[in-house]
């Protein structure tokens, strides 16, 4: 029973029909957000978009106009995602995780999303998330370039997400990591199919869509690309130096050459592991036979405005869909206003032939001559003045409607004046930082969404990037503020105490936790750097002093930076930087420096101090041995004087010993006193250089700018 239940219900990834009814399950399990999304897209994007077709179809001939006010306030909510920055933090969780590594791979996916131009592909799809509530991109591998095998990683955009990029219905989570596989349908040239796949069919995959809003596009054949989660069983080898390996065919190859460099098999164990496989399809059938990533989750990463999952359904929406009912009621009332106003017939004069006759030149430039009065003809049949009547009624309620919709497409939004830098009220400043604030509480939910998508690349890298940069190869590690460095991965050294082989920069070892904060970009950080270290040198003016070269090296201007590094050249020669925040070539042109110091001029006050330090060492150790000698000789005397009373030969010869042990002893004295007299003159020479460099100081003191010594 077990067996056919496994049967019936486990996807088969090789048959054709099964993965075409599977794709058409998951296009109808979202197909009513999807129209949604659609609609919102037309809505902003189509020349009548922002009018129901009934209406419009049913109003042709008459006023038919646009006020716009929903693409500003999706200008509005996607311009401060863009002006901020979204980076992506690694940090140690586990194993042999280091934070080393950690700021490693916080640089290789900042020079991943460099390459990549990710700042751009995040921007376009937090727009398009904004407007229909989905969007998203892709992680995908490549050769890093035509003449090697290394590879690299890249993020890559999906155009037109809503119509191409379907996942499994099952998937709980926001960022689809738990999906077990995904639909990626690309429209391509028919040349271009043909060139690929000579023997297809040429049948395009079906989209979701029921209609089309624009014709006169591209000849186009769409291929549908399968991406699923397969589970296979592996065998994980650890190694002395702490590598794990999978023993597959590649570790075979490299096991001899590891047990030459003394690295040895410790323990092996059996798991199940995850890995992504892609397989393109038309709708006929195969195209390509499948072939594996290095992902272990599907490599597609989307993007939710307003996620929910409700009755085990995702739900999803953006800005739009609830503005455009206000918008279209907007559209149509003030529509009906300028009908009933500007284009309805203009009031007039209304008088007899009598009252008219002989004053037709002057009534018929009655609204543009600047004569002081009209004259007419009395007419007794009609008495009285003629009189203007007719002109334009306009009915009073549209002008309410229309009111009543601009305040509610902003309260439906959630923005307000201040919010889109209107200030009608002329409030206080403080004023209008609250309402904003009321403003971002509405669209904060849009930057919450772009970090759990980010957040999600990151973790799709932090996983992938050990089975890419999995040899000795070099990387550009890019940081936060644009510089970078070249770092080599996974380079084999051998220990000098232990004679062990050890592997730096080893991206494989290690568990690692993946965040994503969100933040004002670093130029507004760099503005904000500036302002604080100007206020805190209105309090400490020392502070100008030991941060000047970083002060001038945060003014985004060429000249700016030349005159930041020569600041900087100024603080490294006087010493006001220190020795662990100087670049390595600093550091080098310091000791070359001091090298030089050494060879041409006097030694420095510290080294000659040192030196009579040492000395003093050892003049004090001479006068240990001396009071040991004397010591020796007193002991020496009292046997010799025992030794008289058996023979006066004996006590001759003793005599003998003790004066030539006196004239040792004399000798000894002098010498220390000879040295006493070399410390002294140490001593004076110190103090002379500690004149010459209290001197210096002074002078180079009388060089420093005035505004730096206040």
């Amino acid at each position: 029973m077990a067996k056919d239940y496994d049967e019936e219900y486990m996807i088969d990834y090789d048959s054709h029909q099964k993965i075409l009814e599977l794709f058409g399950a998951a296009k109808g399990a979202d197909h009513d957000n999807r129209e949604r999304a659609r609609e919102a897209h037309l809505f902003c994007d189509k020349r009548d978009g922002q009018w129901e077709p009934y209406w419009w179809n049913n109003n042709a001939g008459k006023p038919r106009y646009t006020f716009d006010m929903v693409n500003p306030i999706i200008d509005q909510v996607a311009a401060e995602i863009e002006q901020s920055d979204f980076d992506i933090k690694v940090s140690p969780a586990g194993g042999d995780a280091s934070k080393d590594i950690s700021m490693t791979y916080d640089g290789l996916i900042r020079n991943i999303e460099a390459m990549s131009s990710a700042i751009n592909v995040y921007s376009a799809s937090a727009r398009n998330a904004i407007v229909c509530g989905i969007d998203g991109w892709r992680v995908v591998q490549k050769y890093a370039d035509d003449d090697s095998f290394d590879q690299d990683l890249l993020i890559e955009p999906i155009g037109n997400f809503v119509d191409r990029v379907w996942f499994d219905p099952a998937a709980q989570l926001q960022d689809k990591s738990d999906s077990r596989y995904c639909f990626v349908l690309h429209p391509m040239a028919v040349e271009e199919y043909y060139a690929r796949w000579p023997e297809g069919s040429g049948e395009s995959v079906s989209d979701d869509r029921e209609g089309e809003a624009y014709y006169d596009k591209a000849e186009v054949i769409v291929v549908g690309e399968l991406l699923y989660v397969e589970e296979e069983d592996r065998t994980l080898v650890q190694m002395s130096n702490g590598a794990t390996y999978v023993a597959d065919d590649k570790f075979e190859m490299i096991k001899d050459e590891l047990e030459a460099l003394g690295i040895t098999e410790i323990r092996r164990r059996d798991r199940k592991i995850s890995k992504v496989c892609s397989r393109m399809f038309d709708n006929s059938d195969w195209l390509e036979d499948d072939q594996d990533t290095v992902f272990s989750t599907i490599p597609v990463i989307p993007m939710f405005g307003n996620y929910k999952m409700f009755e085990n359904k995702t739900i999803y929406w953006g800005v739009v869909e609830k503005l455009m009912d206000p918008q279209r009621v907007m559209n149509y009332s003030m529509s009906r206003e300028i009908e009933e106003g500007a284009l309805a017939p203009r009031a007039k004069y209304w008088m007899t032939t009598t009252q008219a006759a002989g004053h037709e030149d002057t009534l018929a430039t009655l609204n543009t001559n600047s004569d002081p009065v009209q004259f007419f003809n009395p007419d007794p049949e009609n008495p009285g003045v003629p009189q203007q009547n007719g002109g334009a009624v306009i009915n009073p309620g549209l002008r309410t409607i229309s009111e009543a919709m601009r305040n509610l497409i902003g309260q439906t939004a959630g923005m307000f004046a201040a919010n889109m830098g209107d200030n009608p009220g002329l409030q206080s400043g403080v004023a209008i930082q609250k309402l904003q604030t009321r403003g971002d509480n509405g669209t904060i939910k849009y930057f919450k969404a772009m970090e759990s998508a980010i957040a999600a690349t990151g973790r799709l890298l932090v996983k992938a990037i050990p089975k890419i940069y999995d040899t000795e190869r070099t990387a550009r590690v890019l940081y936060e503020d644009g510089t970078f460095d070249i770092s080599t991965l996974n380079e084999r050294v051998i220990d000098n105490q232990t004679g062990e082989v050890v592997t730096i920069n080893d991206l494989s070892k290690g568990q690692y936790d993946v965040v994503c904060r969100a933040g004002p970009s670093f130029r507004n950080k760099q503005q904000e750097t500036i302002e604080t270290i100007i206020e805190i040198a209105k309090v400490d003016p020392s502070m100008l002093q030991i941060s000047g070269d970083v002060l001038l090296n945060a003014i985004p201007t060429s000249a700016a930076m030349q005159i930041g590094e020569r600041k900087r050249a100024q603080m490294l020669q006087a010493g006001l930087i220190p020795m662990e925040q100087m670049t390595d070539e600093e550091q080098q042109k310091m000791q070359q420096a001091m090298q030089s110091q050494q060879g041409q001029q006097q030694p420095d006050a510290a080294m000659v101090l040192a030196q009579a330090e040492m000395l003093k060492a050892q003049v004090e150790q001479a006068r240990m041995q001396l009071e040991m000698q004397k010591i020796q000789n007193e002991q020496m005397k009292l046997q010799i004087e025992a030794q008289k009373l058996q023979s006066q030969t004996i006590n001759d010869q003793a005599q003998t010993q003790i004066d030539a042990f006196d004239a040792e002893t004399g000798r000894m004295q002098a010498e220390i006193k000879a040295q006493e007299a070399g410390v002294k003159i140490q001593k004076e020479q110190v103090a002379t250089q500690g004149m010459m460099i209290d001197n210096q100081a002074k002078v180079a003191d009388m060089m420093v700018p005035s505004f730096l010594r206040r």
